[in-house]
């Protein structure tokens, strides 16, 4: 999966192949950092106020969260359960909603304190995720 940053100026990678995280260049595709991941990661999705970007990783128990900006380190692992999948923020970026296939949840958490606050029941094996 590839997303490009909100400013246009990255694009985030991850390879479920060499379960890494690139971030390259938009305008050159040089590769500005490469970073571990869980098993098999799905996507990325940026805080709204690009501090964070955080990455599923559907065959792990955990999403990490990555510092947005150079040198985009790892953060925090973040115990979500079985499957990540997507994520969504709340509108002022207090909450991130990651859906969670293998749990059948959707894991709430508090991004001041970077921990999961809840876990949602969901149907069956959520993949899709929009926040409203």
């Amino acid at each position: 999966m590839l997303r490009v940053s909100p400013d246009g100026k990255e694009v985030w990678v991850q390879s479920g192949v060499t379960n890494n995280n690139y971030v390259l260049d938009a305008e050159d595709l040089k590769t500005l950092a490469t970073e571990p991941c869980g098993k098999g990661p799905v996507t990325n999705a940026w805080t709204p106020d690009r501090k964070y970007s955080i990455v599923t990783n559907s065959n792990d128990t955990f999403a990490q969260v990555f510092d947005a900006r150079p040198p985009y380190k790892e953060v925090k692992r973040l115990n979500v359960g079985q499957g990540g999948s997507n994520v969504g923020f709340s509108r002022d970026g207090a909450y991130a909603f990651i859906s969670v296939t293998g749990a059948n949840a959707i894991a709430v958490v508090d991004m001041a304190k970077l921990e999961v606050v809840e876990q949602l029941r969901a149907g069956a094996q959520p993949t899709g995720l929009i926040v409203i």
